[in-house]
């Protein structure tokens, strides 16, 4: 659902007395969609009505549904980049971004996390060298585009919106991605007879800082 769909559908249900009990299981899959988090139902009798205005402000604040992300904390911890530092996350504003950069610093504390995805070591590796991880399979859909004779001005503009892991493809990435198959398609060309399932790099190199300042994950907060 697109972001004004959900935000009229929320006046809606915000305008119904007494909810259904169908109202309330779409009550509670907005929730997961918008806030991307279970909805727990209360004793309170106004914790669906609770629930639509908190989605509403978030909309109204955000214009956006919060980004899905595959890490997620476990209760009461609160996330601190630094020492001092006033960046602090807790589930409702972490991002893959962020935890894979908190991760990239403080490796150890993965403890504090109740969910990771498989390969969540590599991921933050390629973050702590500030390198790109490449996906094999856009940089194969990218090299038949050129064998097709597709520019590689089309052919980022043909991948601006693709999606890795859910998530569309940043400027830096599908960079990255052209520029790796543009060495697979010239090695293709200088090796006709290859095989084009040869050994690819997983990552594309780019230049990145780190700050080796002590990390702090706090349990107890909010």
């Amino acid at each position: 659902m697109e972001v004004i769909e959900v935000v009229n559908r929320l006046k809606e249900l915000g305008s119904i007395a007494s909810l259904s009990s169908s109202d309330k299981a779409e009550i509670e899959s907005l929730y997961a969609l918008v806030l991307d988090k279970k909805f727990v139902r209360t004793s309170c009798s106004d914790c669906y009505h609770d629930a639509v205005i908190e989605m509403s402000v978030y909309l109204n604040k955000n214009g956006k549904m919060k980004e899905k992300s595959e890490y997620g904390l476990k209760n009461g911890v609160l996330l601190q980049m630094g020492f001092g530092s006033e960046e602090m996350y807790t589930n409702a504003n972490l991002t893959d971004e962020v935890a894979e950069k908190y991760l990239a610093k403080y490796p150890d504390n993965i403890k504090y996390f109740s969910k990771k995805p498989d390969d969540w070591e590599e991921r933050v590796k390629s973050r702590k060298n500030g390198s790109v991880l490449i996906d094999d399979e856009l940089v194969y859909l990218m090299v038949e585009s050129m064998k097709d004779g597709v520019t590689c001005k089309s052919i980022q503009e043909e991948f601006k919106s693709y999606k890795i892991s859910g998530k569309t493809i940043t400027k830096k990435s599908l960079t990255a991605h052209v520029n790796k198959a543009l060495e697979v398609f010239a090695e293709m060309q200088e090796n006709p007879s290859g095989s084009e399932d040869g050994e690819s790099s997983n990552e594309q190199e780019s230049t990145g800082e780190q700050n080796d300042e002590e990390g702090e994950a706090v349990e107890g907060a909010e």
